[in-house]
């Protein structure tokens, strides 16, 4: 029955150029991620294992016959999954500007699905040259794409396919080994397993074969598991209680006005004296909460400061700050998007500026490099980047490593600023302006897989929710709905639950990195060799023909 169905529908597809085809399926890819699981209703409790089979259609396209019809379907195949993922920056509705966010939308998709495209192709390069070994490798080739992607000023690692996992912990635990691309290997490798099986059933030869290679990945799958089970039982050394009360101050961002900075300022005040009633440790706003420069307004600082002189609990609110050059510069000040951390014993605002820039929204790439470019105007925020990894001790021996929005969803740059110094995660965000789409659930994912990652537990503002309390297991203790006005107080337990990725961070990488070079070089050394035996015959050939020639009798 399958072979009848795999032999029609190739021979459908075949027949014309059905370029609808990548498209709908590219949809389909959405339906792998966050929020398509059991946490968002038990019927979608199979849906994260989608992954194993997501990016069959991929595979399909891009070993055709013809490279010019591989390489468009690979794009709109690309371009429509880009499309599903991001189609919530599309909500974000600056006023006099939503032409330009839509253009950026369709850019931003269009990038994006540079990079499926290129992973589409790596699959058609090592599909026709490592016709035995291209199960592993190409997972490794994909590892590397993403990558490629948490790298330079237009960096946006968003969704990479091991996220799908985040909410199904047995086996995310797998990710304080490798981090979250030991478990997009995983998703990648599972695909080559089943794509070798429509291949089988297609060829009519060794489907008994690749059933059983299925098979055994599911034992290992099962073992990851069990592991991640023993693990998420085992307790950290040194834990200890911290109560933390996140303010989720659902302030509207789309509609700021000239009164709007007071009344940012009221609603947050009232729910600072409503979360000191529960005795915090600590209290934390959300990114944005107080949308001013705010150790560079006196009657706002003073006003913040008293309410940890009356309250004697620290606070961390998201806020604008600003400095004037140290040396000579393009610019007359140099602003940034930064988190206060309010101080009542020491009666200080003690900045961390955000290193990490969403490009084109928070700043120009490559504008530090070519102040030029500053001169271009897309209604970005022209903000700086800070360079100082700031971290914040509190009582009870805990130290929080605040991020700011986008620079969660970095796991090299998370790694190594809480490796030797942070036992607590600390992030803010203002994720309004995706409005309730799939973004804040992507998001917050991300946030999650650092958890585990580096098991320590993570604390998440976010002003329009989702806000959460996350252990060094991943395991969501409290959370947020999206869009409610609401304060979230929980206990964490900051602990040193070390893990390898922990320590070594991105070694995986550089495990496929070791992997691809290798077997590429392989294969050029083999050419090579090829080449010199074909000539080596050739010449042979030659001199043995050479005598018939002079003699005149060759015919």
């Amino acid at each position: 029955m399958l072979q009848i169905i795999i032999n029609k529908f190739d021979a459908y597809f075949r027949a014309k150029n059905r370029w609808w085809i990548p498209l709908i399926t590219g949809l389909l890819y959405s339906l792998s991620l966050p929020p398509f699981n059991h946490e968002l209703h038990w019927a979608l409790v199979a849906f994260p294992f989608l992954s194993f089979i997501i990016l069959i259609p991929l595979l399909y396209f891009s070993v055709q016959t013809s490279f010019k019809r591989a390489l468009q379907h690979l794009f709109l195949y690309s371009f429509s999954a880009a499309l599903g993922q991001y189609y919530w920056i599309g909500f974000v509705t600056a006023d006099g500007l939503w032409h330009l966010i839509l253009i950026g939308l369709f850019l931003i998709c269009g990038v994006i699905s540079l990079w499926y495209s290129v992973a589409g192709l790596l699959f058609r390069f090592t599909y026709k040259n490592f016709r035995r070994f291209y199960i592993l490798l190409f997972p490794a080739f994909w590892v590397l794409v993403d990558f490629s992607r948490t790298l330079g000023d237009i960096s946006f690692p968003w969704a990479f396919l091991g996220y799908n996992f985040s909410s199904v912990l047995p086996l995310a635990q797998s990710a304080s080994l490798t981090g979250v691309w030991g478990l997009t290997f995983l998703v990648l490798l599972g695909n080559m397993l089943f794509w070798e099986v429509l291949v089988s059933y297609k060829q009519k030869s060794n489907r008994a074969q690749k059933w059983i290679h299925v098979s055994v990945f599911a034992l290992f799958l099962i073992g990851l598991s069990v592991y991640g089970f023993t693990r998420m039982n085992s307790k950290p050394e040194g834990e200890k209680s911290f109560k933390v009360a996140l303010l989720q101050s659902n302030i509207d961002q789309f509609n700021w006005g000239n009164h709007s900075l007071d009344s940012a300022f009221a609603i947050t005040e009232h729910m600072v004296y409503k979360a000191a009633q529960g005795k915090p440790d600590l209290i934390i706003g959300p990114e944005s909460a107080l949308l001013c420069y705010l150790s560079r307004r006196s009657d706002m600082s003073r006003r913040v400061l008293r309410w940890a002189d009356s309250t004697g609990v620290p606070m961390i609110f998201g806020a604008l700050h600003w400095e004037k050059p140290v040396s000579p510069s393009y610019y007359d000040y140099l602003v940034y998007n930064a988190a206060f951390l309010v101080d009542p014993r020491q009666r200080t605002l003690k900045p961390y500026k955000k290193m990490k820039l969403v490009p084109f929204s928070e700043a120009i790439p490559f504008e530090a490099r070519l102040p030029l470019l500053s001169r271009i105007n897309l209604g970005e925020a022209d903000f700086q980047r800070g360079d100082e990894p700031t971290i914040y001790s509190f009582d009870n021996d805990v130290v929080g490593a605040p991020f700011i929005c986008y620079e969660i969803i970095f796991p090299g740059f998370v790694q190594k600023r809480v490796r030797d110094s942070a036992n607590l995660i600390i992030t803010i965000t203002n994720d309004g302006w995706f409005g309730k789409t799939t973004g804040p659930f992507h998001h917050a994912a991300m946030a999650r897989m650092r958890a585990i990652e580096n098991g320590i537990p993570l604390v998440r503002s976010a002003n329009s929710g989702i806000s959460m309390i996350v252990d060094q297991y991943g395991r969501v203790m409290e959370e947020t709905d999206l869009y409610t006005r609401t304060i979230l107080s929980g206990t964490v337990h900051p602990g040193a639950l070390h893990t390898l990725y922990g320590k070594w961070g991105d070694w995986f990488v550089w495990v496929c990195l070791s992997l691809c070079s290798a077997s590429v070089l392989l294969l050029l050394v083999k050419k090579a060799s090829r080449r010199q035996r074909h000539r080596s015959v050739s010449k042979k050939i030659l001199v043995t023909r050479t005598p018939e020639l002079i003699s005149g009798q060759d015919s």
